[in-house]
């Protein structure tokens, strides 16, 4: 390669090199540059292997219904399924950002996925959650 020719960027590089059969223009090409970078990583590896993993974590949805709708603000939240590992722990995440909610605990309901549960019932990503206050009337 001469000093006054454009040098090869590593892509047409790597073309050159993979679709060429002549010996000695690779020899040329492979002394003008550094050690050339894999286009892909091996089969073995997998598509992507690469690429930094999404955090495990989903979502929970989370529903309030009486009084408790009203102390939180809203009927629906939703919050990472990593921050609470059972219903009680999910609730205990709401109790500290509001504790006027620990006094309704000893006569609420909960439900996961809209099937009455006990509080240490453990919770998976994608759940709905639902804390349900007693109910009257006739």
């Amino acid at each position: 390669m001469h000093a006054t020719q454009p040098s090869l960027d590593r892509q047409a590089f790597v073309s050159f090199e993979t679709n060429s059969s002549n010996e000695s223009a690779k020899r040329v090409v492979l002394s003008a540059h550094r050690k050339p970078l894999p286009l892909a990583p091996s089969l073995r590896a997998g598509y992507n292997s690469f690429v930094a993993t999404v955090s495990q974590c989903t979502r929970l949805k989370v529903l309030f219904f009486g009084r408790l709708k009203d102390l939180i603000g809203r009927a629906e939240d939703s919050v990472n399924s990593a921050d609470a590992a059972t219903i009680e722990q999910l609730f205990a995440l709401y109790a500290a950002r509001n504790p006027e909610l620990v006094k309704y605990r000893p006569s609420l309901v909960a439900s996961r996925n809209q099937e009455f549960a006990a509080w240490d019932t453990p919770l998976h990503p994608g759940d709905e959650v639902a804390f349900l206050p007693p109910v009257s009337g006739g």
